[in-house]
């Protein structure tokens, strides 16, 4: 049991102190019910989302328990559990909980181990988030279209930045900064957002995946001169060597790109059909025209719909 797995992890000497129900009622929202029961504590949910923040309630209402988002903090319980000495129930207010973003994963977690990221998941659980952004891994995936677009290992690895920057080139502001990126680096990442979608799955979360958002690698010219790009403005101050290239999304490589990015991520880490796709974050368009601006929008959304239909654009 996901629920039963999370109080050992967080509090092993009180785990078998919880029950967890689910709701099996067609009403469609996410809710919990809390009481004692028998001794234990007894937590009903609609889903297991729901029945993480029903415990993370009586966590903080009862135990005056906080479960930090830190791996290496300690979560402080009473010896005794208190009771629950009236039944609580309470109603989510929105559908979709989104959390977290794209700096945090150069700031906070580039050097995470699954350990860290396993509490982090929990925290999510506990605190009723169920859209994390989840753009670990995704390198492992850009390496194999830009290989397979006929780049080589040299261009594609010194294309990417180092760890800790990569927020910031998957964000079209920054390429090469103390690259290459490792190739032991690509594949422990990869695993790694293996194992942290499949976890935020079994806690009723959908994942929130990459998406081509026209960022190329400037050596992609060599193989085809003909293709639309332009060099972004500069960011951040640093040199002319490592300004990004964007491609125009009305090229007709554009939507190859796409279909062969998500196509290969689909593969690797499934879809719950939400993508972020950022073109111009802290840089200038190529045009500043709302028409030229709104073709653009709709030819990036088009490529991604064209592979998946029910794709989400956030």
């Amino acid at each position: 049991n996901t629920l039963s797995e999370m109080c050992e992890r967080l509090f092993p000497q009180h785990a078998h102190s919880f029950q967890f129900q689910l709701l099996t009622d067609s009403v469609d929202i996410d809710r919990f019910t809390l009481e004692s029961d028998n001794g234990k504590i007894l937590i009903k949910g609609n889903n297991r989302n729901s029945l993480a923040v029903g415990l993370n309630h009586y966590l903080k209402y009862y135990c005056q328990t906080h479960v930090s988002w830190y791996a290496s903090d300690s979560v402080v319980m009473p010896a005794q559990l208190p009771e629950v000495e009236t039944p609580v129930i309470l109603r989510s207010k929105c559908k979709n909980r989104f959390f977290l973003n794209y700096c945090t994963f150069g700031y906070s977690m580039p050097y995470w181990k699954w350990s860290d990221w396993e509490h982090f998941i929990d925290w999510m659980a506990l605190n009723g988030i169920n859209m994390p952004l989840a753009i670990t891994g995704q390198e492992a995936i850009w390496y194999k279209v830009w290989s397979k677009l006929g780049l080589t290992d040299e261009e594609i690895r010194g294309y990417f930045t180092g760890p800790a920057h990569l927020p910031w080139h998957r964000m079209c502001n920054l390429d090469g900064w103390q690259s290459p990126l490792p190739k032991e680096w690509l594949s422990s990442q990869a695993a790694l957002q293996e194992q942290i979608v499949a976890r935020e799955r079994e806690f009723n979360m959908r994942p929130v995946l990459p998406a081509f958002a026209g960022h190329v690698p400037a050596a992609l010219k060599r193989v085809y001169p003909n293709i639309k790009t332009t060099r972004v403005s500069e960011w951040g101050g640093f040199a002319d060597q490592y300004r990004c290239t964007f491609l125009n999304p009305m090229d007709s490589l554009y939507a190859i790109i796409q279909k062969e990015y998500l196509t290969e991520q689909t593969r690797l880490y499934g879809t719950n059909h939400i993508y972020g796709i950022d073109p111009f974050n802290e840089i200038d368009p190529p045009s500043w025209d709302a028409d030229s601006l709104g073709m653009m929008a709709k030819h990036i959304y088009e490529s991604v719909a064209a592979v998946d239909p029910e794709a989400v654009w956030l």
